[in-house]
């Protein structure tokens, strides 16, 4: 008995926590997300699509176990990559694609499994944060849950997992709303949900180069464009912080790759080498295929060929997203007036990024920095992104009363549009695993692999030089001077080297693709080491006529400091945000009591 009013008391006190309260108001729509969510990916019932990308971030996944039993920490070169000479995605590309993978991994039995939980975490991911920020915008969760609906069935947004397996843009599509939802607070809300600019400012920051660019500019132009808020000292000290802790949370990898980038030319940076102004203008898209291009795989062909346009990838944002906007000069009296200018900012960004997407803009004729985002129908990320902001909020202000039952008819007929391309592509329906785990033999015509793309991570004297690669063994070799080796054994990115009769100068080449990192000492000193002409490491032995080299990959000592100010400023930002929700409870409890006397 005693028992049982204990066990009722604890429940009677869980009923009260603001965790169950919050759950029993959002429960059923939560619910509705994550099932349509689960309709939405189940393709990926079928096998892992075929998708442009997917054998990059499987790769990198797969081969990063490697990199960890290998000691390194953290893991930014793999030793199997590029003929077993080394190969870098983590240096250059943002690494929590394959972090998360790695985690996933573990409860999914398999990297296939991994990447595919991954890409449903995401997707409901995304339909809770729009949900959360059209809340935030309308106070109306019914509207909210349109929204959500909308954001998560933009053909655009499948056409990313699906046909590109653009694993980092889906990520950032993800985290899009959660640093808008957290900069919207700040500026119009009560300011307890600024710590969410941080969260999804890192998502985005650590998922894709570009999305972090595009997410940079928007948040400035919001931010710019609410100018006349910034008198409030309360705003600044948040930004300052949530600032602060963006920086030292990516520290980890942006330190290291700028270090890299200054290191030596490295292919991705060569000018033109990723896009140039005549490329932008090629892929450009006509204004017909993101109104009613079809749902099909495919790929992005260039427009100097008309009928290519027949052959493309999936290019719309989703007449269901289109349609609503022509209500816009019939909203916009109906708008709060301290929220029209915002509304008009997001309807003007949506609409521009679409225009920007099309052959209407003269690529070539415009600064080359701009080419910087490869493919024009990129932008198309920003535009699904507000025009479903501006859409919902159209539905809403044109059709006030809307209950579950009419959602569910929407909703039924957006899936209904969308539906070809959950199989629009092929699949691959067998493990892939043991396709990465392996060293891929890099041909001296290789231009392409599965684990490497085009190898752009390259350094640019390497990557000119692939006959080099594909014929060199994977013994030291001497560049300059006499030297006898007795021994030598290369295990990944590790490396024994025993010698003795060594020249003064001796000049040796490493089996290792250039990257700063390597932790390469004589006799247990630690020595430098420089760019061959063939892009490997090279080394001066000087006047140690004898000795062992021993080569270890451990990072340099900025890139270690670097993850170290990272993970330490994430375990104070989880603190600080405990005693933030602490605080919070504690005024809103005060505020009650208050009240009630």
């Amino acid at each position: 008995m005693y028992k049982e009013n204990k066990m009722e008391t604890k429940l009677q006190k869980f009923k009260q926590t603001n965790f169950y309260i919050h759950l029993k108001n959002y429960i059923k729509y939560y619910s509705i997300i994550i099932i349509i969510a689960i309709m939405l990916t189940s393709g990926l019932l079928v096998g892992l699509p075929k998708g442009h990308d997917v054998n990059a971030h499987m790769s990198r996944s797969v081969r990063m176990i490697t990199q960890l039993k290998e000691g390194q920490i953290p893991p930014l070169v793999i030793s199997k990559g590029a003929n077993g000479f080394g190969y870098s995605w983590n240096l250059f590309y943002p690494p929590l694609a394959p972090y998360l993978m790695t985690i996933l991994r573990i409860i999914s039995f398999s990297w296939d499994n991994a990447l595919k939980l991954l890409i449903i975490i995401a997707v409901i991911t995304a339909g809770i944060s729009m949900f959360k920020l059209i809340e935030e915008l309308t106070k109306n969760k019914k509207i909210s849950l349109i929204g959500a609906i909308i954001y998560m069935s933009s053909p655009y947004f499948l056409t990313d997992f699906y046909i590109r397996m653009a694993l980092g843009e889906v990520l950032s599509y993800a985290a899009f709303p959660i640093l808008f939802l957290g900069l919207h607070n700040l500026f119009y809300g009560n300011g307890h949900k600024f710590t969410l600019i941080v969260v999804g400012a890192v998502i985005v920051l650590l998922s894709h180069n570009i999305s972090a660019l595009f997410a940079v500019l928007l948040s400035a132009i919001y931010v710019l464009f609410n100018i006349n808020l910034l008198n409030n000292k309360e705003i600044w000290k948040k930004i300052g912080i949530s600032a602060s802790f963006i920086i030292l949370i990516v520290a980890f990898f942006y330190i290291p790759f700028l270090q890299a980038k200054n290191s030596t030319l490295y292919e991705v940076f060569v000018p033109g080498k990723m896009s140039s102004a005549e490329k932008m203008t090629q892929n450009s898209v006509y204004l017909a295929q993101i109104l009613f291009s079809p749902l099909q795989d495919g790929s992005s062909y260039k427009l100097s060929n008309p009928n290519n346009i027949q052959k493309d990838m999936c290019l719309q944002i989703g007449l269901f997203i289109i349609i609503p906007l022509v209500f816009t000069p019939f909203v916009y009296g109906k708008i709060d007036k301290k929220h029209r200018k915002n509304y008009i900012l997001t309807l003007l960004v949506g609409l521009i990024c679409i225009i920007c997407s099309t052959t209407i803009i003269p690529y070539d004729s415009l600064p080359e920095v701009i080419t910087i985002i490869q493919f024009p129908w990129r932008l198309l990320m920003i535009s699904t992104f507000t025009l479903t902001i501006i859409a919902t909020i159209n539905i809403y202000k044109t059709f006030e009363n809307i209950d579950i039952k009419e959602i569910m008819i929407f909703t039924l007929i957006i899936i209904s549009y969308v539906s070809p391309l959950i199989l629009s592509n092929e699949f691959y329906t067998k493990d892939l695993e043991n396709n990465y785990s392996k060293i891929i033999p890099v041909k001296e015509d290789t231009k392409k692999t599965i684990s490497e793309a085009t190898f752009e991570y390259l350094p640019h004297k390497a990557y000119i030089n692939m006959p080099y690669i594909s014929n060199r063994s994977y013994d030291a070799i001497i560049l300059s001077g006499n030297i006898n080796i007795t021994e030598q054994n290369k295990n990944g990115s590790n490396m024994i080297i025993k010698y003795n009769q060594a020249d003064n100068n001796t000049t040796l080449e490493l089996p290792y693709i250039f990257y700063p990192g390597y932790n390469i000492k004589i006799n247990g000193e630690k020595i430098e080491y420089t760019e061959s002409e063939n892009g490997f490491i090279q080394i001066n032995l000087k006047e140690k006529e004898s000795g062992e080299i021993n080569v270890k990959y451990t990072g340099t000592i900025l890139a270690i400091i670097s993850w170290w100010i990272s993970l330490i400023s994430f375990v104070i930002f989880i603190i600080y945000n405990i005693f933030l929700y602490r605080k919070y409870i504690k005024e809103k409890d005060c505020l009650l009591e208050s009240k009630n006397t």
